[in-house]
Order: C-alpha cells, then structure tokens, then sequence
C-alpha cells in the first residue's frame, strides 16, 4: 500500500517545477531582510492557490523586540538594502551587492554610500583586554564567530565589528562568506531584541581577510570606510498557510517547515518540497488518482522556533485539529552513506503513531532508491519548530533532515546548486505519502499498517536505549536483553514508548481492537512510564509550553540555560504538573542518559524566576 501511494506521487513528481520554486524562493530569502521575507512569502502563497488549496494566506505575527510566544521574545524587523567595506583606497572588502551575507543580519546602520564611515582598523585578538578607548570609533577585526566578537564589545561604542571567521564545514572556500544571524546581547543570542545593543557588523571571507590582515600588518594605523544602509524597526513576520482539504476537516495533518534563512539546503530546500508535496497531492486527487483523504492536509510555512510559536497561539483552533506534523528542514544536500538523512523521532513522553508511518516510508524509498539516496531513523528531543510534540502542546511529530553537515551550511555557498535531485525528490515523496498516508488513516488501513509498525517498534524503539541510530536499510538492530532479564529504567521506558506508539492511533478514532493486543506486548496499558516513580518532592507547573529560554532574566541568569539541551527539554516534557521533581528528574534520564549527578532543580527554579513555570510544595 505504501510503496502504491509513493509510486503514485513519483508519477506526478516535476523535478523542473520544483526547481524553479527553490531558485525563486532562494532569490529572496539570501537577502534574509524583513522586505525579502515577505515577498518570499507572498510567493509561496500564490504558489498554494495556483494549486487549488483551501485557506491560502498569510499570517502575520508581531516582530518589535518585545512580544513574547511562550518562552521566546520575536526579534525586530530589519531591513539592509546596501552596505560596503572597502580600503580607503577603494578596494573592496565587502559589499552586499555581490554577497549578502557581507552583512550580519540585525546589522545596525553606518555612514552612507555617499558619507561612509572612516577609521582605523584594531585587531581584537591580539588585545588581552578590550577597552572602551582601545575600540571607540574605530572598526574591530577578529577571527572569531561574530556574534562573540560583538559580546565582547558589548557596552562599548567601536564604529563596526568586522569578522573573517568561517570554521569548517563541507563546501567551503577561502572565498565563502558566514552568515551570521546570530546578534542578540544574551549568552545564546540569537534573534535581535529591541533592549539589544545596536551594532553594525560586516563579514568577510577569509580570502578577503587576509588582505585585510596583511594591509594592517603594514600599516598599524590602517584606515577604511563603510556603510550600512539598515533599518531596525516594529515590523511583522510572515507565516504562510494552506490545507488540502479532507471528507472529515475537522481534524488536520501538518507540513511544516522554517523558511526566513539565506540557504537553498538551509531552508528553501524543505519550503520547495512541502509546495510540490501539496501540490501534486491535490493534482492526484483532482485526477482521480488518488480518493480524497479523510482528514485535512495543512502546510504551515513559518520562521524557526518563533513563527512556528506564533501560529500555534494564534490559531488555537487549528492547533486543537492538528493531530501529527512533519517537520522538513533541510532537505537539499546529497544524502551520502557518510552524510545520510535522518527520521528523526521523540520525544518519548508524546509519542505517535506517525515514527512508524515514518520510518516505513523510508524504508520503502530507502530500496527503491539505492545508493542515491540514504536515509536511517534517530531519536532524539525535539527543540526547533517541532516543539509541538512537547505534550503540554499535543501534537505528535517527526523532522526529516540531515544528520551530519551539510555542504555550505550557513554561508554563501549554500546556493541551488548544492541541492541534490535525488534528495529533492525522495524528501518530496517522503513529505507526500507521509501526509496522505496519516491523514488517511482508519481502521482499514491501520489493520494493515499494525504489523509492520509493531514489527518497526520492536527494533527499533524497544530496543533502542539512549540517543539510538538504526539505518533503515539493515533490518533488526542492536538486540535486546534475554527473556526475563531485568531492565533498565532506558530500557522500561523505550517500551513504555513502542505502546504508545500503537496506542496513538486511538486519537484516530482507529478501533481498540486493531491496536492494542500489539501494544499490550511492550507495557500494559495506562501503566506509568517507569515504575516505582517518586511521589514527594517539590512540583513544578509549567505556564508555558515549548523549549525554554528565560529571556526574560538578566543575562547573567541565563548562563547553563541552554535552549537547545536535550536534557532540559527532555525534563520540560516530562514535567506535568502532577509529578515531582525526582519522578521528572528520573524519567528525563532515562530519555537522555543524562549522569545522575546532574540535576534540574536548578534550571526549574530559574523558570520559576522567569515566570515560565510555577512550584509548590508537596
């Protein structure tokens, strides 16, 4: 049946028309601006209507450095038509004509084209201490991340910093170019807050760099001019929508994916793949080809973390239909055997039938596609815009992405030309059978889909333990313990997972009797995820749900508070309200492997500070 669905979607694949979507989408979004954005978006919009969806529009949220959705505080809008960097001579260092990322992105204003700014130039890295005099009105080279020269300068006034740091990474040259979009003040900065320090900030290539450093190194008392022609503001961002409507729309399947990036992998890769999933899907069904599903199909397009955060709270409804979601970031760059694509799955406290669906779809693309084309399954604790599975928003997901670097990450280089066909198209068939295959499903179809998913549990959550990677090609991986042999809390919980998985077809509607006799074989039902869990302690009540960055706090009190740690995250989902802090403590160590002794008191306390959760005694 699955390998039928992917068959059907190939045949109606346009490898050209998703092409010419992922070049346009690129032209704009590599501008990473809030003008930019938008038009990106208006394009994919129109793209939606031009297929005949339902509901194709914008959804705009607030972008003016203030507004919070759940734990995250949106940036400021910014725009940046010109800026330049040259030796006084003229000599062109970079200019955002000819690289947009010359540029960080919330990049202050400097100068102008016909004014620059002019003066000398002092490298940072050779200064044990940076001092206000030592930087004040000058421009301040380093090697370093950008956003870390700028946290050393913060509270001082140089005219610009200037950074030649590139790292490495696959497909980079002496003449590629960072992005940075990375500029606020906090320990983890990320997007730009309106209490932030307005700074301007060019990056160069290393090619450029060196002849920066080699000028500078003749001449200690360099000068060179820049500009930078940007605006920060009050603005809005822009999420896009639009659904595939079902015989039964009062419950949803979503496609989701960030867009607002410079890169062609990094995002407009999965932006083009969820346009062409839709789109095809509804050219199948209009044909005749395919019956129309029984529930809806909804592609959400949003900005990362932040926009996916806006339109859940924005459309609470819609939030209450959706009933699983795929994630596509990333889908571009060549699937190798060294640098295979990921189903990636979890967190274990929501877990959906939606893994197995998932896997099985790749393990089918997976032999029709060799080796074009690699793909493996990896759990892990969602933190990006799948943040939805946490249990406190309800909505069971799985990302599809790369597992290792992908060519050009986060530069200049990451242009059309590193997106692989073979990716484009089994990421899109993925995107595409997935989504028909959830939103289609009943008891018919579950009856078929019970064994093999039974059969993808048993090898490869059950027996899974921390952080397991299993590639879909091999068969049965690591084995688990002998019969009757005592488990682990891992162990418990991995089986605790593999039921619930089954189980979740009851949000379905999927009859009891389909589903739980093979779920009965990995945890009885309503059991509690590990036994013997701590029933005293202290409790804590989240006010928020999603990831935690207590941007609220004092740049000091966020140190440790990491927003991507799986640990935390993990600790967050299993924080209910109802369990103490030991049973959640517990629970997110045998999720993560986390040693015991690291505790979480200390960042939930933070949270409290924050305003982001609640603690009582008990």
């Amino acid at each position: 049946m699955l390998k039928a669905l992917i068959e059907s979607a190939g045949k109606a694949y346009q490898a050209a028309r998703q092409r010419e979507l992922l070049a346009a989408l690129w032209e704009q979004e590599r501008w990473f601006d809030t003008p930019r954005q938008r038009a990106a978006a208006e394009f994919a919009r129109d793209a939606f209507a031009a297929a005949g969806l339902a509901d194709a529009r914008l959804d705009p949220y607030l972008c003016d450095g203030r507004t919070r959705y759940q734990d995250w505080t949106t940036h400021v809008a910014w725009d940046c038509p010109s800026a330049r960097l040259a030796t006084e001579e003229g000599l062109v260092l970079a200019d955002r004509a000819e690289c947009p990322c010359a540029v960080v992105a919330w990049s202050g204003p400097l100068g102008s084209a016909s004014a620059p700014a002019i003066g000398e130039v002092v490298d940072a890295d050779a200064l044990a201490t940076l001092t206000p005099e030592a930087v004040e009105g000058k421009f301040v080279l380093t090697a370093r991340y950008p956003l870390e020269g700028k946290h050393r300068l913060l509270g001082m006034k140089p005219l610009a910093l200037v950074s030649d740091f590139l790292g490495e990474g696959p497909g980079y040259t002496p003449d590629t170019t960072k992005w940075c979009n990375t500029w606020s003040d906090g320990p983890y900065g990320w997007y730009f807050h309106a209490d932030d320090q307005v700074m301007p900030g060019f990056v160069l290539s290393p090619a450029k760099g060196r002849v920066l450093r080699e000028r500078l190194a003749a001449d200690p008392r360099l000068r060179i001019a820049g500009f930078c022609d940007a605006q920060l503001y009050d603005g809005h961002g822009q999420n896009v929508t639009a659904v595939l409507e079902g015989r039964d729309p009062s419950r949803e399947v979503w496609l989701f994916g960030h867009a607002a990036e410079q890169g062609a992998h990094d995002n407009a890769s999965g932006v083009a793949a969820i346009i062409e999933a839709m789109t095809l899907l509804a050219e199948l069904i209009a044909a005749g080809a395919l019956p129309r599903p029984r529930h809806s199909i909804r592609a959400i397009l949003t900005e990362e973390c932040i926009g996916m955060l806006a339109f859940a709270m924005a459309n609470e409804g819609l939030r209450r239909r959706a009933l699983a979601g795929l994630n596509l970031d990333g889908v571009g760059d060549e699937a190798t055997a060294a640098r295979p694509f990921a189903v990636h799955y979890g967190p274990l406290s929501n877990p959906g039938f939606g893994w197995a669906v998932g896997a099985l779809i790749a393990h089918a693309l997976q032999e029709q596609a060799g080796d074009a084309w690699h793909v493996l399954t990896k759990r892990f604790v969602p933190t990006a815009d799948d943040m939805i599975a946490d249990p406190a928003c309800g909505i069971p997901a799985i990302w599809l992405g790369k597992t290792g670097p992908a060519r050009g990450y986060h530069s200049s280089a990451d242009t059309p030309e590193v997106c692989d066909p073979a990716s484009l198209r089994h990421s899109t068939l993925f995107a595409a059978a997935w989504a028909y295959a959830m939103a289609s499903l009943d008891d018919a179809l579950a009856e078929r889909r019970i064994g093999p998913a039974a059969a993808w549990v048993e090898r490869e959550v059950a027996r899974v333990g921390h952080g397991g990677v299993h590639e879909l090609r091999h068969g049965p991986s690591t084995p688990g313990p002998p019969e009757g042999a005592p488990r682990d809390d891992a162990g418990l919980l991995d089986r605790r997972a593999a039921a619930g998985v089954l189980r979740d077809l009851a949000r379905w509607g999927v009859s009891e009797g389909v589903w739980e006799p093979a779920a009965a074989r990995f945890a009885p039902r309503d059991a509690e995820p590990l036994p013997g869990l701590p029933s005293e302690g202290p409790v804590y009540r989240r006010t928020v749900w999603g990831t935690c960055t207590c941007e609220t706090l004092p740049r000091e009190r966020r140190m440790g508070l990491f927003p991507w740690s799986r640990w935390l995250t993990s600790g967050l989902y299993w924080c209910d309200g109802r369990r103490p802090l030991a049973a959640v403590e517990r629970l997110a160590r045998a999720e993560t492997g986390t040693p015991a002794d690291t505790g979480l008191a200390e960042p939930f306390d933070r949270c409290v500070e924050a305003g982001t959760m609640l603690k009582r005694a008990r």
